[in-house]
């Protein structure tokens, strides 16, 4: 028996590059272990030397698909003008992503504990600084906060440091906008809602969080809603 391949020497980054290969040729996340041992040319018991389970790998794998909505978010970012075209933009920008990827969506955000993600997110872009480097500050910021409606509440602090909501309206916005993504996102997961439907729900949403920021909102600044 060849010990060198059965034990092959892989780093947890390498093994975490190679999945991510393994699932982007072959379009599946409900890869084995088995199968991804077989794939790399090495044992199950190398892959349990890194990572606790199939779940733990599968969940650094699905990190990368945020590189897109990071990409998103410096793409409109250029677009915004006042801290509400912030706060729905960014919510824009999260619904197309989480509804165009919602089973590494719902691993990433709803399966595993908050300090998982927090977590997962520093180590894994302290193994791949190449894919956050062009990262606003206040988005690390927020997607570093652990608990979803956290990095939320980071948002909406945003909106009260300039003036435009009250701190008591911040905690209603933020439960409120929260509790509606959630709604909309078991619907997209449950369903599997076709591709072409997309920017219609993600309208929706936003068409939504619209008139929630319209009634908590101290100021507007002329914002009259975000496709507006």
């Amino acid at each position: 028996m060849d010990n060198n391949k059965y034990f092959k020497g892989l780093t947890r980054k390498e093994y975490i590059q190679r999945v991510h290969e393994i699932i982007e040729r072959d379009g599946c996340n409900d890869i084995s272990i088995r199968k991804i041992a077989e794939e790399l040319g090495c044992s199950s018991a190398a892959l349990y030397r890194y990572f606790e389970n199939k779940s733990e790998l599968l969940y650094y794998v699905n990190l990368q698909t945020l590189e897109s909505y990071i990409i998103r978010l410096n793409q409109e970012e250029k677009h915004w003008n006042n801290p509400w075209e912030v706060y729905v933009g960014v919510w824009d920008c999260y619904c197309k992503e989480a509804f165009s990827h919602p089973k590494e969506y719902n691993r990433l955000f709803f399966e595993h504990t908050n300090e998982t993600l927090n977590y997962a997110i520093r180590e894994y872009y302290e193994m791949f600084p190449e894919n956050i480097k062009e990262m606003n500050l206040k988005f690390q910021e927020m997607l570093n906060t652990p608990d979803f409606l956290g990095r939320d509440y980071k948002m909406c602090l945003r909106c009260v440091e300039a003036g435009v909501l009250s701190e008591e309206n911040a905690k209603q916005l933020n439960r409120s906008v929260c509790m509606l993504f959630k709604g909309y996102f078991k619907t997209v997961y449950d369903e599997k809602i076709e591709k072409h439907k997309i920017d219609a729900m993600t309208r929706d949403v936003i068409g939504d969080i619209d008139m929630i920021v319209r009634t908590l909102a101290s100021d507007l600044q002329g914002y009259h809603g975000y496709y507006e």
